[in-house]
């Protein structure tokens, strides 16, 4: 058994609509930057996954998901998210056989399925807590092409090599845990070794 993985977004039936799909599916947390080191997540609803990928490497959880994995894999650390900007969109009722989404955004922009929008406050409510789950920084963790430096992993049930890029390295529990209950948003594959 591999000593880690790397956590990956399971493909889904919207991707062939790219930036829209994934403003859609995940919203977004670069945008707005954070604030008092919490993320300020942006996105639609009431649709949420349970777990979503918002940044470049940022992971975002629905409170009840984070109860859950909290009481499968003890030691994980989490930080609260703020809700930034929650907007109405029933968009999973969308035909997800078409080549292209059926509404875009004025701008064309796909950010804009939020930024165009007002803050829903309701909204909010509806969709409830969400955290963030956080990862050890282990800088020598990750060598060229993302492969993993074996040697520099420390048995981390979360690690990655920057605060805010890179691949999202995973123990065998919390990628056996993370699968089990979310095989629709995720998946973990075995990390090619590093010789750097």
């Amino acid at each position: 058994m591999p000593s880690a993985y790397i956590l990956q977004r399971a493909p889904t039936k919207w991707d062939h609509w790219g930036d829209y799909a994934q403003i859609l599916i995940h919203g977004m947390t670069a945008h707005l930057g954070r604030q008092d080191g919490l993320l300020r997540l942006e996105r639609v609803g009431p649709f949420v996954p349970r777990i979503s990928f918002p940044g470049v490497a940022d992971i975002v959880l629905t409170v009840a998901f984070k109860c859950e994995l909290d009481s499968t894999v003890p030691g994980l650390e989490f930080r609260p998210v703020i809700a930034a900007r929650m907007v109405r969109l029933n968009w999973t009722s969308w035909d997800a056989g078409l080549r292209e989404p059926p509404v875009y955004p004025e701008t064309g922009e796909p950010e804009d399925y939020v930024l165009a929008r007002p803050h829903d406050p309701s909204l909010a409510e509806e969709m409830g807590d969400f955290w963030e789950l956080v990862p050890a920084i282990v800088p020598g963790i990750q060598g060229s092409n993302g492969t993993l430096r074996a040697a520099a992993y420390g048995g981390q049930h979360l690690a990655r090599a920057h605060a805010m890029l890179g691949y999202n390295f995973v123990s065998p529990e919390l990628a056996s845990a993370l699968e089990s209950a979310a095989p629709e948003c995720i998946f973990c594959k075995e990390p090619s070794l590093a010789n750097d």
